[in-house]
């Protein structure tokens, strides 16, 4: 629980400075149970290969990832993230993608 609410924090002092990570907060301040759940067939239709991509909720597994993505996500299923690892590309947790001093660059918000 404290992890989120530095998460929160975090992208709240991001949001002051960016309409991508306002977007990021507004989701992000809703309640787990009523965030979005995105399969990773939808990835496919909506990210360039070697694209980056945002789920604001929830990636599941239903289906086959075609490209290599780099994905940050709120929370993963087991199966979405390893697909996203045999594709080629990487999975981030949102917290891991902050720590890692992630800027929101070039991301297609999902969700």
């Amino acid at each position: 629980m404290e992890k989120t609410k530095l998460v929160k924090a975090k992208v709240r002092r991001l949001a002051k400075r960016s309409r991508f990570w306002a977007a990021v907060l507004e989701n992000l301040e809703k309640p787990s149970r009523k965030w979005r759940v995105v399969n990773i067939y939808h990835l496919n239709k909506v990210a360039p290969p070697g694209g980056k991509v945002l789920v604001m909720g929830k990636l599941l597994g239903a289906g086959v990832l075609e490209k290599r993505l780099d994905v940050v996500a709120f929370d993963f299923s087991e199966v979405a993230h390893r697909k996203i690892r045999e594709a080629g590309g990487e999975a981030l947790y949102l917290e891991e993608y902050l720590s890692k001093g992630g800027d929101g660059k070039g991301f297609i918000l999902v969700g």
